[in-house]
């Protein structure tokens, strides 16, 4: 028989009441055992069987009337600490610094039934004192909460949360801004992106159950410098890095895409604003409209289809769906002021009205002046092997000064030359990048075309040359295009691909006269 004497009690805001012992004795039954045997030649036998009982769980209840609230629960048995797990179990020699311990009971919270089963060196009888009990209805329901996110510090604009109506069941949702203002279905409140404090009210009392929240932390992760290409001694803790800074110069850009209804000849369609920097038409697949077929005033920001008009492409294949006119518009101003949660503070207004939910900003990088030239040039009597080798001079010379080579912006590319002269008068163009070019002769203006513009690389003048060539003389010069080198760094965080291909366009913009 093992007796567990219980101690409870019961407090429920500012009423307590006193506790109460009982005692409540379990019954290990046992029953009678009937041996049949038969004496063997009359010979006297003793036997003897011990039949030992099986000790019943304890059982006892907690409270006679109210509801426990989960995880509220510690219990002192036989000079033990015994906690609750919030899931049902009762836990022994619970560690309150690690969290763990040993489950040997379970605790029915609706009922307020413990059962804790046998378990080595458990004692026939305990005494059971309730040391923190919550009772009573509808604790799990609350119309504000206060609570820290599992990581931090969190990504500006990474934050939601939800939960439910306690009567009606709506659900109401809010997220963050950039600076940790939390909005949305009557929902207000702030969490603190720092160190991932919120502190949240709703409309609305809701359900302890139903309250998730969402959020994205930042993890520092040393990075090898090998890997990285420079040192990250050099980086913010937090490994964020401003691409915008004061004094840069910023674009301003929107696109936006108005359908063409019932597309004709002549037909004008607006754009609604004026001063565009590129339109074009395409249909529902993102292809373009053959821009003979259409007139474009970016000025006034209009364009007008051709007459006769045919919905195809510039190579004559028929577009797909509707047609939508796609316009943009940029502006372009001096950053007076980068804050670090994003906001960017202009040196002048804009010409433009920029809708704020899809326009973007990015950083222009100045180049200051660019100009093609070519420079130096050197002619030598046999190849000297490679571009940047010498030799002697040869007799025969180019009259640079009254013949200079002439070169644009458009068909310039930085490259090194070599002319190498298979006669007296023919020779062979190769550049260092892209090996034979071209062939001319010295009787005739030679001007190589640029593939990527249609239009020279340069154009050497016949009568800059003179006489006096031989065949294996070489001239070696060099051409610089109106461009300027960008070291360029994409970063891709771990994840699943989102999008079948992805790609990125680069645009010089300039003024020129």
């Amino acid at each position: 028989m093992a007796t567990v004497r219980m101690v409870t009690g019961a407090s429920l805001g500012n009423t307590s009441s006193s506790y109460n012992t009982t005692v409540e004795t379990e019954v290990i039954r046992s029953h009678d055992v009937d041996v049949n045997y038969q004496l063997a030649s009359g010979a006297q036998q003793v036997s003897q069987d011990q039949f030992t009982g099986e000790e019943n769980d304890w059982r006892f209840y907690l409270s006679e009337s109210s509801p426990i609230v989960p995880g509220s629960v510690v219990l002192d048995i036989g000079g033990e600490l015994w906690f609750d797990d919030a899931e049902g179990r009762l836990l022994r020699n619970f560690n309150t610094t690690t969290g763990t311990g040993i489950a040997l009971g379970t605790i029915n919270y609706t009922t307020s039934l413990c059962v804790i089963t046998t378990y080595d060196g458990r004692p026939p009888n305990a005494t059971v004192t309730p040391i923190s009990i919550l009772i009573g209805d509808d604790w799990s329901v609350f119309k504000g909460s206060t609570f820290r996110t599992i990581a931090s510090p969190l990504r500006p604009n990474g934050f939601t949360v939800r939960a439910d109506d306690f009567e009606t069941g709506e659900q109401y949702n809010g997220e963050a801004d950039n600076q940790g203002v939390i909005t949305g279905d009557g929902i207000t409140g702030e969490v603190t992106l720092q160190d991932g404090i919120a502190e949240i009210t709703f409309p609305e009392p809701v359900t302890a159950e139903s309250l998730f929240y969402n959020a994205i932390s930042f993890k520092q992760i040393p990075l090898d410098p090998e890997i990285l290409g420079l040192d990250p001694v050099r980086l913010p803790a937090d490994g964020r890095v401003p691409i915008m800074r004061d004094a840069d110069i910023l674009v301003l850009t929107h696109t936006q895409a108005d359908l063409i209804d019932s597309p004709a000849a002549d037909l004008v369609v607006n754009a609604g604003r004026d001063k565009l920097h590129d339109a074009w038409i395409e249909d529902d697949e993102g292809v373009r409209l053959d821009p003979a077929m259409y007139a474009l005033d970016k000025d006034a920001g209009t364009v007008t289809l051709a007459n006769p008009f045919t919905a195809q492409d510039g190579e004559s294949n028929p577009l797909t769906g509707d047609l939508h006119f796609v316009h943009r518009i940029d502006d372009m101003a001096l950053c007076t002021e980068a804050r670090i949660d994003g906001t960017l503070q202009l040196a002048q207004p804009l010409y433009h009205d920029f809708p704020a939910s899809d326009t973007w900003v990015a950083s222009a990088v100045y180049l200051g002046d660019l100009q093609a030239r070519v420079r130096g040039w050197a002619s030598y009597t046999v190849d000297p092997g490679d571009y940047d080798g010498e030799g002697q001079e040869t007799t025969a010379q180019y009259n640079l000064i009254a013949y200079p080579v002439a070169i644009d912006n458009r068909g310039s590319v930085p490259e090194r030359w070599k002319i190498k002269f298979t006669s007296t008068t023919a020779f062979e163009l190769y550049g260092e990048q892209r090996g034979l070019v071209a062939t001319g002769s010295t009787a005739a203006d030679f001007s190589p075309t640029n593939p990527q513009t249609g239009t020279p690389y340069f154009t050497i003048l016949a009568d800059g040359w003179g006489s006096g060539w031989s065949v294996g003389n070489t001239v070696r010069f060099d051409t610089d295009a109106a461009a300027a080198p960008l070291w360029m760094i994409r970063t891709v965080l771990p994840g699943q691909a989102t999008v079948d291909d992805d790609q990125l366009k680069i645009e010089l913009r300039g003024d020129h006269n």
